[in-house]
């Protein structure tokens, strides 16, 4: 699950460093930083003065054109921290290894005293660390009680992940690495047992290619940290040791036995917890070769398959009748309903890219999840679904454009209305000219269909899907067909555009449903809300139906609000509700159009400053 994870900054900093990340390294203007944060041009620089200063990760570079962080800087998952802030992040981490533990309730005070802080501290951090897990999705609680005080409740596997995902948040440069991590754990393990974890973890990185970036670097070292203070300590996992054959033909087993081996000497790596490690591994996404695995487990595979059906007759999308989309997606659906069972976060780094970029194939893949979820009783997060959205994406660029089917209509002369249909595809390769056909007053038309009628007699009015030109085929006959076809691409200008001021993404899109008569669309936008949220950054959301088998006619729906309102991980302003078509296509081109409009957070900017339906239209159009 993407988490925004530099959560212990100053809340100004927190939001200029976000709406920088959300560019991608292009450049955003002083003013605009400044009007974002409600501040003075010179806060702003003052605020990416400090940044630099005291970030070692990161750096706001400067130009004519405004601020940006290089984009070989962006790294979602590390935290930004000055002295105080890691001082805080620290005592999170040992709060966590305190309580991990424990089986019994504990009192406020016996922290305090145990750590030398204040009971008034350590309340306020337990506060936050309890929002902080709420945040990452584990199945992690802090439970307090009155005049007992607190415990930490979870499964063994859940507070590993937890303790991991908190330290290796902390953003320490590569060459100190080390050091950190014998301080940060010098409690639970020596010195030279780091070493040991550090020097296999760089042979196993080696002998398999696995090419780990530094984050996953971190983790992994840490895990094993964990595992082997855990193991020695007899806190052991709690999974069925069967759950092994099904794993041995998965490449990660093959890695954990690596690892048990070298680890011999410091750890007794049982099979529970040798379920656990394959898990864990297959969570980080492995870079490993001869990924396809043998011998799957038959009623997970036709389930899985089932899956894949339905939603191909839901979007038309062939994740199911085309065997390598079929083969490819489901191996990925195979691989991590293991891990996922377990509750362990699949790590993805780029979850905010796909939701962005590729939200059409993000939505899609939310309807994978939610019947993965029904099927196998699991909980999916969003960086999983962003791994699904990257297969839907691969499916949708290798089609080929759907084209228009046509119908040329004529009154008399077959043949030179065979020869200018001919020259019709010539001058538009987005028509599919399926027949010719003569007309008459009873003639039958279908929506399905584009009519191109050529010198009509007593021709219809009213039909919208009509076209009337003459056998000359001249200019003005030309600029007919074009226009339609440009008008079928028009998003914004049919769109009911509103100024609100809600307090909640609820209130919003039912305020929005509402002034526009169409609240029956209300519970299945609430339960694709409930899914993964549809805030896309830069101040924007795309709310839209859970797909499921109903027919759509396309809307679009537009809300302002008079300021930023909490959604999900963001703060949105500009609310786009599409309700979608029946056309695949369509909805994928209005989807890649919404983004391309609102991926510069200045853009967006504009957008939400417009005082009317036309000023919003006109900068639309213009961006």
């Amino acid at each position: 699950m993407y988490r925004k994870v530099v959560i212990y900054l100053h809340a100004k900093h927190h939001q200029l460093m976000n709406f920088l990340l959300n560019q991608n390294g292009a450049y955003v203007s002083a003013t605009t930083l400044a009007e974002s944060l409600n501040v003075t041009d010179r806060t702003i620089r003052n605020y990416i003065k400090e940044i630099n200063q005291n970030c070692s990760d990161i750096t706001i570079i400067s130009s004519t054109l405004g601020y940006a962080i290089k984009q070989e800087q962006i790294v979602p998952h590390n935290d930004f921290v000055n002295d105080q802030e890691m001082e805080d992040a620290l005592l999170d981490c040992r709060i966590i290894k305190y309580l991990m533990n424990k089986k019994e309730y504990t009192s406020y005070d016996e922290i305090a005293d145990t750590f030398f802080y204040s009971p008034q501290t350590i309340r306020s951090r337990i506060q936050k660390l309890t929002m902080n897990i709420h945040a990452l999705g584990l199945d992690v609680q802090i439970d307090t009680k009155v005049f007992k005080g607190i415990k930490m409740n979870g499964s063994e596997i859940q507070k590993r992940v937890l303790l991991e995902s908190f330290f290796t948040s902390i953003s320490v440069k590569k060459e100190v690495y080390k050091d950190f991590v014998v301080s940060g754990f010098n409690s639970w393990v020596d010195a030279t047992i780091v070493e040991a974890v550090f020097r296999i973890v760089d042979m196993v990185n080696k002998e398999y290619e696995l090419n780990l970036e530094f984050s996953m670097y971190k983790k992994m070292t840490i895990q094993l940290i964990i595992i082997i203070h855990q193991i020695n300590h007899q806190h052991l996992v709690e999974i069925e040791s069967e759950e092994c054959g099904s794993l041995v033909s998965f490449k990660e087993f093959e890695v954990v036995e690596t690892l048990q081996k070298h680890l011999c000497d410091y750890v007794n790596i049982i099979n529970g917890e040798v379920v656990f490690l394959v898990n864990y591994l297959i969570s980080l996404q492995l870079d490993l070769e001869e990924a396809q695995i043998e011998h799957k487990d038959t009623t997970i595979m036709s389930k899985i398959e089932a899956i894949l059906w339905q939603v191909e007759k839901v979007y038309g999308v062939p994740t199911f009748s085309e065997s390598r989309f079929r083969s490819n997606i489901s191996n990925h659906i195979y691989r991590i309903i293991y891990p996922v069972s377990h509750n362990l976060l699949i790590y993805n780094p780029f979850v905010k890219e796909a939701k962005s970029q590729y939200f059409f194939s993000f939505s899609i893949a939310s309807h994978i999840a939610l019947l993965i979820e029904k099927e196998f009783l699991v909980e999916i997060q969003d960086s999983e679904i962003a791994y699904l959205a990257y297969h839907i994406q691969v499916i949708l660029d290798s089609q080929s454009k759907k084209k228009i089917k046509t119908i040329i209509l004529y009154h008399r002369g077959y043949e030179r209305t065979k020869l200018l249909a001919s020259k019709i595809t010539t001058y538009f390769d987005e028509l599919d000219v399926c027949n010719v056909e003569k007309y008459s007053l009873d003639y039958v038309f279908s929506h399905n269909y584009l009519y191109i009628g050529i010198n009509l007699v007593a021709a219809p009015k009213g039909i919208e899907n009509l076209i009337l030109i003459q056998s000359a085929f001249q200019s003005s006959d030309i600029k007919k067909i074009r226009f339609y076809l440009e008008s079928q691409n028009s998003i914004i200008e049919q769109s009911a555009i509103y100024w609100l001021q809600e307090n909640s993404p609820e209130q919003m899109i039912y305020q929005l449903l509402r002034l526009n008569d169409q609240e029956t669309f209300y519970p299945s936008i609430m339960k694709r809300e409930r899914i993964s949220y549809t805030s896309i950054g830069n101040s924007v959301a795309i709310p839209h139906p859970y797909f499921e088998k109903e027919v759509f006619k396309e809307s679009i729906i537009i809300g302002v609000n008079k300021q930023p309102i909490v959604w999900g991980n963001e703060f949105v302003q500009l609310v786009i509700i599409y309700i979608p078509s029946s056309d695949i296509e369509r909805n994928e081109y209005a989807f890649a159009e919404f983004f391309q409009k609102t991926k510069s957070i200045e853009n967006v900017r504009q957008l939400v400053h417009a005082h009317s339906k036309e000023e919003f239209i006109n900068i639309w159009n213009h961006i």
